[in-house]
């Protein structure tokens, strides 16, 4: 496989979102990359929900890496102006918790608004799209892509890497990346895979698109039942109810969007319900019949794809690097599609991996010890996302409990947005990279806010409580109770968000007001949310 291979630096596989912005980094610093994908573009692709971490960091993947067009696909004006019009606006998450048989109760309702003013509109991606464009933009910096191709031979050995395609085709590297998802190519060739698989959560998922849904506002007499602040169709809608989940993600939420679609998908757990041999589509219409707050917004909608349906989708490996390879995305492992974690997980990684890659390149060593760094922050994003996720589905069961647990999740996120804020607005305003540098240093990798000591503390004792109520050991009520009364810490909470009040069911609105006022409370909050956030 030596003799008469196109010998590149960087074999990457897989074209899609991770491969794609990878291959544009290393190509744009003027390495030789090739991107193989078995497939061709469009094709269709999960993870079409972005939260204020992902776009965020993609505009500190473009300002570190020098690939402007990374950071436009990051806010809904960038991607209408740069990618397509087939996207969807994302103001907001909105939570609306369903029973079986019953009218949905306009108060089992929580909201979370995304602080715009501060970062932006945040986007419904229609993937096919991006992912495509992308790619293209890899090919303008001299990337080789090989569509329609499947790798049929893999060697990896200390001089590099061998490849070699069903048409006979060859190629060398001196690194390969593996960006292939829950097929694996290198997961496979080296047994990476955990059996069983170490996380917590068990679900499974059905998911299609859909043409006729009806907004949900549309579903009740009046809006101000619910008493939240957003319409639910400018955000990313989830359904609640107990042992499961469905989103509802609209890419026509926007007079400048040209599409007519919605994603939707379910994701069940597999002990409250395990896969049978019903087609998608029959069990779709099952839980519409079982939750009627839902049926109303599927009066006039149909599907127009094949539906897909998964079997378990959580699967995790050993480790994610060796000597010259490396798994990234969801390559290396995968939880949930809840709170749209995914994506953030990736582009925290490529973030990371990145200068790990350069550095590596420019010094000719490529062994497992100098991607460490990068293998321990997949795993710990991986496993702390596990454990947000399965408090979740244990919160599923009892409005009270969720209301609780939602409010670590939001501030949490909140907290975030303000630390990485901080470190974009100290570049903006130096021009020295070095600003950005703290974004993959922090003191509690995988964390919601891994800079911050007392979130990490109010995060574990939250997950705690929820997680003795999964074992029986503590009631839904007085574990919600007790989650509630670690909010209040008015040096570390600003007090106008009222998260210790579960009758306020959504943060703050973000106004210019609003705004005002939390920064004249970080004057007296913590020293830790000080140094994080302000």
């Amino acid at each position: 496989m030596m003799n008469n291979s196109k010998a590149f630096d960087v074999a990457i596989l897989g074209t899609g979102f991770s491969g794609s912005v990878l291959g544009s980094i290393l190509a744009r610093h003027g390495y030789k990359v090739l991107l193989i994908d078995e497939k061709e573009h469009p094709k269709f692709a999960v993870g079409e929900a972005t939260i204020p971490q992902t776009t965020m960091m993609m505009r500190a993947i473009a300002d570190r890496y020098d690939v402007p067009e990374i950071g436009a696909c990051s806010t809904f004006e960038g991607i209408h102006e740069h990618v397509t019009s087939h996207c969807g606006v994302k103001t907001n998450f909105g939570f609306v918790y369903q029973r079986p048989g019953m009218p949905q109760n306009p108060k089992e309702v929580t909201q979370n608004i995304i602080p715009h003013l501060l970062v932006g509109y945040d986007c419904h991606w229609f993937r096919q799209d991006l992912d495509a464009y992308l790619l293209t933009v890899a090919i303008k910096y001299g990337a080789f892509v090989r569509q329609n191709t499947r790798v049929e031979d893999l060697v990896i050995n200390k001089e590099g890497v061998y490849l070699k395609t069903h048409q006979g085709e060859q190629y060398s590297a001196r690194y390969i990346v593996d960006s292939t998802g829950f097929k694996s190519i290198l997961a496979k060739q080296f047994n990476l895979r955990e059996s069983p698989c170490r996380f917590n959560t068990h679900s499974r998922s059905i998911f299609n698109h859909f043409i006729g849904v009806k907004p949900y506002d549309e579903c009740a007499d009046s809006n101000s039942l619910w008493g939240v602040p957003q319409a639910w169709h400018d955000g990313t809608m989830h359904h609640l109810f107990a042992g499961g989940w469905m989103w509802v993600i609209p890419f026509n939420n926007h007079p400048k969007s040209n599409s007519n679609l919605c994603s939707i998908g379910v994701s069940l757990d597999t002990r409250d319900f395990p896969k049978t041999d019903i087609t998608p589509q029959q069990e779709f219409d099952s839980i519409l019949a079982k939750f009627p707050g839902i049926a109303l917004q599927f009066e006039n909608a149909r599907p127009v794809r094949e539906w897909i349906s998964t079997d378990r989708l959580q699967y995790s490996s050993e480790r994610c690097v060796g000597d010259r390879f490396c798994l990234t995305a969801q390559a290396g492992g995968t939880i949930d599609a809840l709170f749209s974690r995914g994506m953030a997980n990736t582009v925290d990684g490529l973030y990371a991996l990145g200068d790990l890659l350069l550095k590596a390149l420019e010094d000719n060593d490529f062994s497992a010890q100098r991607f460490e760094y990068f293998n321990h922050l997949q795993q710990r994003l991986l496993d702390y996302n596990d454990r947000l996720v399965h408090c979740s589905y244990i919160a599923f069961s009892d409005f009270a409990l969720w209301n609780a647990w939602y409010r670590v999740w939001s501030f949490g996120g909140l907290l975030n947005v303000f630390r990485i804020k901080k470190m974009q607005d100290q570049y903006k305003e130096t021009g020295d990279l070095a600003s950005l540098n703290g974004l993959n240093n922090p003191s509690y990798l995988g964390s919601l806010c891994p800079g911050s000591r007392q979130y990490e503390e109010l995060f574990n004792a939250a997950a705690s409580a929820v997680e003795a109520v999964g074992e029986g050991k503590l009631s839904s009520n007085v574990a919600a109770n007790k989650i509630l009364s670690l909010f209040e810490q008015p040096d570390f909470v600003p007090s106008m968000f009222e998260f210790s009040s579960a009758d306020r069911r959504y943060n703050c609105t973000f106004d210019f007001d609003e705004i005002v006022k939390i920064f004249a409370w970080s004057k007296s909050a913590s020293p830790d949310v000080q140094k994080l956030c302000f």
